[in-house]
């Protein structure tokens, strides 16, 4: 764990402690370079103020840890025990013993180990200190010490479940390492060198028969790890080497495997080739794949879960290269099977063609759980709506099929909720009632050690341990514990733990915790400063962040998004030159005010480009603007906008749209307005 410089560490803790952030972070970094304080006059403060009193209490106490830190550092003892002392009430108290007992790990300080663990058995801090204890007695093949630490309903890293297998089979129960051990090696990855000494034994001893290596080598096959297969290969016997090459060449090639009577053979291992041959044709040729099925699950006898399996893969492979009718086929051939994706994508296809008898026949073959949810319902009254219009006859008994299947999806408070409200001329329905949470439990969960823990971390700028410690603080929690942690991070402004504890609870009815009025005053400014000829408001602005981060100021995506807006550096860059937003380096994104208004900017940006089209933006927001422009080329503006929405290609981009535009409604009717689904230039759109 690290703490930034000392001046800065300080200063913005104090702001966000006392709520009294006049001082902008930026000149809070200026102030920490330049080694100046900040100026008294900048902070108001009223002299007996309470909560005054409480931030400078909290000052102090951090100025103390960091004294710890640097005692901790220099070794001295006697300024490290008075600075324990003085902050024996303070949350992070343990991390100071963390720190300590860290910087000694190398020399096993086992008595100072043994009660650091048993005081903090089942923190996070507790867990961390077992995992670099275990990693330095596995590097330094401790083994028997290992043992007494090692908690395997713990401890899940592969590397330290390898140094475990290796302890137990030196020193502990020799069947149970070898099981351990079998587990560890029969996957399709590479693993660890840590586990290299324990397999090694495990081989010596003979556990690595020959069925076991081609099962490896199949799995790494099927992984598409050849050059890991190829050394397993060179584990197995003469015959069943020649039959994994073979695999391997068919893998690479796989429509080898049409040739029927060269791969029906009675060697077991043929059955494996083949099922890799198969996925593989499926990938480049699906109607080959089916082909090759047809004659193959006649000689082989594969599992109802092995062909179910398989033909779901196939159909993916026939949605990917939307052959509707390779797809039709299969689903005729193949009686008994169903896939709710692929009889989706069936419901979509009939979509983009406006072919509404058939959106309606099927949606009729889902299962009937999935035919009352809020999309299929208003799909089918869309669907009966339009074959009535195209008609233009009565009929009274399917018209009102129509409107009770709309009253029931609006019911939902969701976009085919909102949509289906719309088509009838009814008000939303938001179903907006706070979970039950009583001022006594707040305070309770609020003082538990580890909440106290995340709390300050969170406020001297330690996200990654403070997310660590709510994990931890959480997990255990009751319902009705979940809900008002969710209600604690609400008042501490950490509003991504406010909606995952609301939605760990699944309470969903609780509008204030689930869509928080999050940075309200930055996007109210942002969005005010765009102007009023664009379609740009506060509460798309909200809604995407809402989307994007669940309000995570430091959120960083494995693409390399980052902040409430979820902003590629590059992205950033490119909007703060035309924006005139200050920006330096990517760091800056996790600033709350520089990443609206940059992702306010950009957004913006995308709605002059498509029209001022909401929800055209945020698909452009989500999966970039020349992938919508290719689309609404595919379509040539022959689809009205709800058929448009559900085609979108890409199953993320659909839900996000969706997601969007029902969350601007919601964020409207949370700041006490009402705002339309869809606005008039969006209801007519043709795409």
């Amino acid at each position: 764990m690290s703490i930034g410089s000392t001046g800065l560490a300080l200063l913005s803790a104090a702001l966000l402690v006392s709520g009294l952030a006049a001082t902008s972070l930026a000149e809070a970094r200026q102030a920490a370079k330049s080694g100046r304080s900040t100026p008294a006059a900048a902070i108001p403060h009223k002299a007996e103020s309470k909560d005054t009193k409480a931030a400078q209490a909290a000052v102090a106490q951090r100025e103390k840890l960091q004294e710890a830190r640097l005692a901790i550092a220099r070794n001295d003892q006697r300024q490290l025990k008075r600075l324990k002392k003085e902050l024996k009430d303070y949350p992070l108290l343990p991390y100071i013993d963390y720190w300590a007992i860290s910087k000694k790990l190398s020399r096993l300080p086992y008595d100072d180990i043994d009660q650091f663990l048993k005081t903090h058995d089942g923190t996070a801090l507790g867990d961390w200190m077992r995992v670099r204890v275990l990693r330095e007695l596995g590097g330094r093949e401790r083994f028997k010490a290992y043992l007494k630490y090692y908690d395997p309903e713990k401890i899940r890293r592969t590397q330290l479940r390898c140094y475990y297998a290796d302890a137990l089979s030196r020193h502990g129960d020799k069947q149970q390492a070898y099981a351990l051990i079998e587990e560890l090696w029969t996957v399709g990855a590479s693993q660890p060198k840590e586990c290299d000494p324990a397999f090694s034994r495990w081989m010596r001893d003979g556990g690595l028969t020959q069925e076991r290596a081609w099962k490896r080598h199949t799995l790494a096959v099927r992984a598409g790890n050849l050059d890991l297969a190829d050394f397993i290969a060179r584990k197995l016997d003469s015959d069943r080497a020649k039959r994994a090459t073979l695999m391997r060449a068919v893998y690479r090639k796989p429509d080898q495997i049409m040739d029927y009577d060269r791969f029906i053979q009675q060697e077991p291992e043929y059955r494996d080739i083949v099922t890799i041959g198969l996925r593989r044709l499926a990938s480049q040729d699906p109607n080959k794949a089916s082909e090759a099925w047809q004659r193959y699950r006649a000689s082989y006898l594969f599992s109802d879960e092995e062909r179910d399996t398989f033909l779901r893969y196939v159909a993916l492979q026939f949605a990917r290269k939307d052959d509707q009718k390779g797809l039709e086929q299969l689903i005729k051939s193949s009686p008994g099977f169903f896939d709710l994706r692929t009889s989706e994508w069936l419901i979509r296809q009939a979509l983009r063609e406006m072919d509404w008898a058939q959106v309606e026949f099927w949606i009729d073959q889902l299962p009937e759980k999935d035919r009352h949810r809020d999309r299929w319902l208003y799909w089918k009254a869309r669907a009966i709506n339009e074959q009535l219009a195209a008609s233009n006859k009565n009929n009274p008994q399917r018209s009102d099929r129509s409107r009770q299947l709309l009253k029931k999806a609006a019911q939902e408070r969701s976009y085919y909720g909102f949509l289906a409200s719309d088509t009838l001329g009814k008000d939303y329905s938001f179903v907006d009632r706070p979970a039950p949470i009583t001022p006594e439990l707040v305070e309770k969960v609020a003082a538990l050690p580890g909440m106290q823990r995340a709390e300050e971390l969170q406020a001297i700028g330690e996200f990654y341990h403070a997310r660590r410690e709510w994990d931890y603080a959480t997990e255990k929690m009751t319902t009705e514990e979940l809900m008002t942690a969710g209600k604690v991070a609400s008042t501490w402004g950490w509003y991504h733990k406010s909606i995952q504890s609301i939605l760990a609870a699944d309470y969903l009815d609780d509008l204030e915790l689930r869509f928080p009025l999050a940075f309200s005053d930055i996007v109210s400014d942002v969005a005010g400063r765009m102007g009023k000829k664009t379609a740009l408001d506060s509460y798309l602005v909200l809604a995407v962040a809402r989307q994007e981060s669940h309000f995570s100021h430091d959120a960083k995506s494995h693409a390399g998004a980052m902040g409430l807006m979820q902003l590629l550096p590059s992205t950033a860059r490119a909007t703060a030159r035309k924006a005139g937003v200050p920006y330096r380096r990517s760091w800056d994104l996790l600033n709350p005010n520089t990443n609206i208004s940059l992702g306010a900017f950009y957004l913006n940006s995308l709605l002059k480009r498509f029209d001022n089209n909401r929800f055209l933006a945020a698909a452009a927001y989500n999966a970039g603007p020349t992938r919508v422009s290719r689309w609404l080329r595919d379509t040539d503006k022959k689809l009205p906008f709800d058929v448009w929405i559900e085609t979108i290609p890409y199953s993320e981009t659909r839900k996000y749209v969706q997601n969007v535009l029902s969350y601007s409604v919601i964020y409207a009717y949370r700041s006490g307005d009402k705002a339309p689904l869809l606005r008039k230039n969006e209801a007519e759109a043709k795409l």
